[in-house]
């Protein structure tokens, strides 16, 4: 079977792009006599490619997938839900129980990717502490790529832990149940953003059709796989294959999210599954692709063969070559299928206008001789005009895989072109070397200013479209490789470019700058994924228990250095390159009339633990933290307004978390900062639920 890989935003099958259509499959009880071998054929021939299962599989059940023509995507399940800090046996348990399987089936070609853990509870994390559970996952994502390099690895969240995204998985996982369309599109853009650089799959998506029709889920999962599909993700699971389901150690007869009935026989959403998720495009804008260049001919072939290779119905490719003193000129005179316009030294801006009165599109496309634009390029900023206003669009700029530490120090360091996000949807920057323009927007506000000759033009035009009350759309999956500096002098004389750039900025729109530079109104995104780090603010929600908890952050993470060069020196030289970058851009914005100090890099720190006490409540009945919070709320206890801490009553403080162990005997750990008076009184009320107190 052909290998699934990870290309930028997407999945790749076979070499080519690959949109997975999975299904969830088991645990299941033993009165389900299921048989594996049926099943997975029926499942195929359902249309899907893919199950997804909530453990690791043996050799037998991968072989049958196989002959199936299904790959699997198993889940690591180990006891992720207990706290494994204080039980440190429980995550060596987990890395020794993965190198065991990988070592026996990591090599099998039904296997597709690897799922690291599943859902651990929004309370445990905070009880151990978000920040080391992200580092925790991304531990065992290192080791199982330790053991199987080839196997695309992730960690299966879902929103009430969007906060938990691991920095090194290879794509970002997220079970996501939303019966509202709308609802579940716009959080599918949102997912773009919490994944940065890497593509999304939703891995989990149902409807329970004992709360609702079997025909209200053969429509909500119909339209969830278009939007997934439409919205740039690289696949979605269906929730689940069997209304069949074990959990906790018991059968869950109370819920039937099955495509098929507990007697086997097809719901409806199996007659509904769409062959092809995405509504195909039906209007077809004509797209003018402009590409720049100044002393290029190193650059441009890999730039061109990507262009040419575009996989949209009407588009031209142009060529601007800006006074080139190297054999750039030869070599674009040796092309066929471009058009070439071939200038006196003018600067980026002036070439870039030149392009926009030669184009015969009405959308202009530009991008630079350093990129390598996507074969869906095209298709996806086509969708977003087609559906909205927006004057401009643009997506994401990608660091091709990294091979040397020179371009890890240089890819991971601040400061690359990045887009700047006012919501999911709508941009307040777009960079040059991924933006679209409608060509009367263009015209409108007079194209690029030509005192702009390197850089800086971009987010000039940006906001002069702003200006004039025009929008900029964003589509995660219009993507564009963009290679980085070579080496690190060539990247710090990109930063002191980008500096002068800024002072000509500062001398048309002083009002847009602060005492730290450029003063933006959105999101800076700079392609990590949005994950927590140490000294973060969490919103959690009163009493810590909202469905969707998330970062306050107004900048994405940086992308970190390539996990294969993540040691202490690379990380000790990629904080001189970062400072210096830092300290060079600002003294060059200074040098040219421009504004701004060096921000100040703050590191977080660890909050002093705060005097409290602790108490250890176990249930054997399944009862845990929200029914023990529910009798404290109807004690006098309140929600607190310090994150740190769930519920207040008068100064004391409280905090509780409670295990998933995989039965329904849990155990909550209660954090207190009061006095031993109402403790007291909170081992009553914990006694009068059923809870017993641990020694």
């Amino acid at each position: 079977m052909p290998r699934l890989t990870v290309d930028g935003k997407h999945f790749l099958l076979d070499g080519k792009r690959h949109f997975l259509r999975c299904v969830t499959y088991g645990p299941f009880p033993e009165e389900a006599g299921l048989k594996d071998a049926l099943e997975l054929g029926r499942i195929h021939d359902s249309g899907f490619d893919a199950v997804r299962t909530y453990g690791l599989p043996g050799k037998e059940f991968l072989d049958e997938a196989e002959k199936a023509g299904l790959l699997v995507l198993p889940t690591h399940a180990w006891a992720h839900g207990c706290d494994f800090f204080a039980e440190a046996s429980i995550f060596e348990k987990a890395k020794r129980d993965l190198a065991d399987w990988l070592g026996k089936q990591g090599d099998h070609p039904a296997l597709g990717a690897l799922f690291v853990g599943n859902e651990i509870p929004s309370d445990i994390a905070r009880w151990m502490g978000p920040a080391k559970v992200r580092e925790k996952l991304d531990e065992l994502i290192l080791f199982a790529k330790e053991h199987a390099p080839t196997l695309p690895v992730a960690y299966a969240s879902f929103p009430t832990t969007e906060f938990l995204e691991p920095l090194h998985a290879d794509f970002t996982a997220f079970n996501l149940f939303l019966e509202d369309p709308e609802a579940l599109k716009n959080y599918l853009a949102r997912l773009h953003h919490i994944a940065g650089d890497r593509p999304v799959m939703v891995t989990e998506f149902g409807l329970d059709t004992q709360r609702n029709s079997e025909q209200m889920q053969a429509e909500l999962l119909s339209q969830a796989l278009v939007l997934c599909e439409e919205e740039g993700l690289a696949g979605c699971a269906l929730y689940a294959w069997s209304d069949h389901w074990f959990n906790s150690g018991r059968s869950m007869d109370e819920w039937s999210f099955g495509l098929t009935r507990r007697d086997r026989s097809a719901k409806p959403i199996l007659g509904r599954l769409p062959n092809s998720a995405a509504s195909a495009l039906t209007d077809f804008p004509k797209f003018s692709v402009i590409i720049c260049t100044r002393n290029g001919a190193g650059r441009l072939a890999l730039c061109l063969e990507a262009a040419r290779a575009l996989e949209y119905p009407d588009f031209e490719i142009m060529v601007v070559n800006d006074g080139s003193t190297d054999r750039t000129k030869s070599f674009l005179d040796q092309q066929e299928g471009i058009r070439v316009i071939h200038l006196e030294p003018c600067g980026l801006s002036a070439a870039r206008n030149r392009g926009a009165v030669e184009a015969t599109g009405d959308i202009l496309a530009y991008t630079d001789d350093d990129c390598q634009v996507d074969p869906h390029w095209l298709s996806e900023l086509a969708r977003v005009f087609l559906r909205s206003e927006a004057a401009a669009v643009g997506g994401p700029n990608l660091s091709p895989p990294i091979e040397s530490l020179s371009l890890a120090l240089t890819t991971a360091a601040p400061g690359a072109p990045t887009h700047v996000m006012l919501s999911d949807r709508e941009a307040e920057h777009l960079p040059g070397c991924n933006i679209a323009v409608r060509k009367e927007a263009f015209e409108r506000v007079g194209g690029f200013d030509e005192i702009f000759h390197v850089a800086g033009d971009d987010v000039d035009f940006c906001w002069r479209l702003r200006d004039a009350e025009m929008t900029l759309g964003f589509s995660p999956a219009a993507f564009v490789w963009h290679h980085r500096r070579a080496t690190p002098w060539r990247y710090l004389k990109q930063q002191m470019g980008y500096g002068k750039a800024e002072a000509l900025l500062f001398t048309k729109q002083p009002q847009r700058f602060g005492e730290g530079g450029i003063r933006w109104a959105g999101s800076v995104y700079q392609g990590g994924a949005l994950g927590v780090q140490t000294g973060d603010f969490l919103y959690t929600g009163p009493t810590g228990e909202a469905p969707y908890q998330s970062l306050a952050l107004t900048r994405q993470p940086e992308r970190g250095l390539a996990h294969q060069f993540d040691t202490a020196w690379p990380r000790f030289l990629l904080n001189v390159l970062s400072l210096l970058s830092v300290r060079l851009r600002c003294w060059t914005r200074l040098r040219y009339g421009g504004r701004g100090r060096p921000e100040r890099i703050i590191v977080s720190e660890e909050a002093p633990p705060r005097p409290n006490r602790s108490l250890t409540l176990w249930h054997g009945e399944g009862r845990g933290r929200h029914h023990f919070y529910q009798a404290l709320q109807e004690n006098g206890w309140g929600p607190c307004a310090d994150h740190d801490w769930d519920l207040q009553l008068g100064d004391a403080r409280l905090f509780a978390a409670t295990e998933q162990s995989g039965t329904s005997s849990n155990r909550t750990f209660v954090r207190l900062h009061a006095p031993t008076s109402l403790i007291s009184s909170l081992i009553v009320i914990a006694r009068d639920l059923g809870f017993q107190k641990e020694a």
